[in-house]
């Protein structure tokens, strides 16, 4: 899973990303500096832990997220800018880069901070939500609007039905672009999904906002995100909230201290296991897990996938030869103590391609060899 994290300028982006990915980037003041930062980070999974004894495994791997900051790329610095197109162009790489994710998170600012005036002058976080929606939905116009011009010289000599399906999805896309209405809140199939799935549009992607608060609003982080809450009605899209600097410093903790930390602020969980499963819940994504004596490994996969797509993750070799997989819930093979006594107790089941794999399912896939 790739997540981008964009916002307007000091709504505190790298900050949140620090805190996800325990990282120390530079942040603030940096608004000139293009450089992008990138991290990739395990998925805490006690589930692992616990399998290790079942398979005797040497090690552990878990889940990644790789999470990407924009740092000083430009977005609008006002709604002005973006309203009378004066805006300055998203710097390119990390467009491109933006394109290749996953899904979105939005950090917009609740918090205040005279040392760090908001561009705007004020703290509006609905203002800055649409700011950078009507950005993306402007980069999006542009492509389609590129695609259709050549769809349309193509089309006077070659008229194949993908191109024409072509034509009619963007055709669709555009006229709900310059509506204001973001992709995703589309009903697209399957197959037409497969026809557009190389553009990457920013608009189609799950959106993830987080409201950025400061430590003091804790308490009152109800109140504060109760107007945004409105955008979770917005298919594919979901809030959070967090104080990003404080998840910062507990990030840079050692586990027991920032355990300890933890609770002394009274929050249950840390940013990273929130946002990850906000996430996963977003995008609708499962955790299955494989095992052997090298190796006891967490995979991630999309929600009402199959036993052959999840053996084509693992190896392809294992798609093409797949024969069977054996299956058993994560708690039914601990508490078994192994698959012998599983097997005995009839926990352990025997799924052909078509079985959707579940969430905590442990998947071992009899594959030939031979293919």
């Amino acid at each position: 899973m790739k997540i981008g994290i964009v916002g307007r300028p000091h709504v505190g982006k790298t900050t949140v990303f620090n805190a996800l990915a325990k990282s120390d980037a530079e942040i603030g003041g940096y608004a000139g500096n293009k450089k992008m930062n990138l991290s990739t980070v395990p998925v805490p999974d006690d589930r692992l832990r616990q399998l290790v004894p079942i398979f005797g495994s040497d090690k552990i791997i878990n889940a990644t997220i790789d999470y990407v900051d924009g740092g000083g790329a430009e977005f609008a610095k006002t709604k002005t800018e973006v309203d009378t197109h004066t805006a300055p162009e998203l710097d390119s790489a990390f467009l491109a880069e933006l394109r290749t994710v996953d899904s979105l998170a939005h950090v917009i600012r609740l918090f205040e901070d005279d040392s760090v005036p908001h561009v705007d002058g004020s703290i509006d976080p609905e203002r800055d939500i649409d700011t950078v929606n009507i950005e993306f939905i402007i980069s999006d116009l542009q492509i389609i609007l590129g695609r259709l011009d050549r769809l349309e010289k193509q089309l006077k000599n070659q008229k194949t039905q993908e191109l024409i399906n072509e034509y009619r999805i963007l055709e669709h896309f555009k006229d709900n672009l310059e509506e204001g209405i973001p992709l995703r809140s589309l009903s697209i199939s399957d197959n037409d999904k497969k026809l557009i799935r190389g553009y990457g549009f920013l608009t189609l992607k799950p959106l993830l906002i987080i409201c950025n608060i400061g430590e003091t609003q804790l308490q009152t982080s109800d109140q504060l995100i109760n107007p945004i809450l409105k955008y979770q009605e917005q298919d594919n899209t979901d809030v959070i909230v967090l104080a990003a600097q404080l998840e910062m410093e507990i990030a840079q903790l050692e586990p027991e201290d920032a355990r300890i930390f933890l609770d002394e602020m009274g929050l249950n969980e840390s940013v990273l296991d929130r946002f990850i499963q906000a996430s996963y819940n977003l995008m609708g994504l499962i955790t299955f897990f494989t095992g052997g004596p090298k190796e006891v490994r967490a995979w991630t996969l999309k929600n009402g996938q199959s036993a052959v797509e999840a053996a084509g993750l693992i190896h392809t070799d294992f798609e093409q030869g797949f024969i069977r997989a054996e299956c058993i819930n994560w708690e039914d093979l601990v508490r078994s103590d192994g698959f012998i006594q599983a097997r005995n107790k009839g926990l352990l089941r025997a799924e052909g391609k078509a079985y959707i794999v579940q969430e905590g399912d442990v998947v071992n896939i009899l594959a030939n060899a031979s293919n």
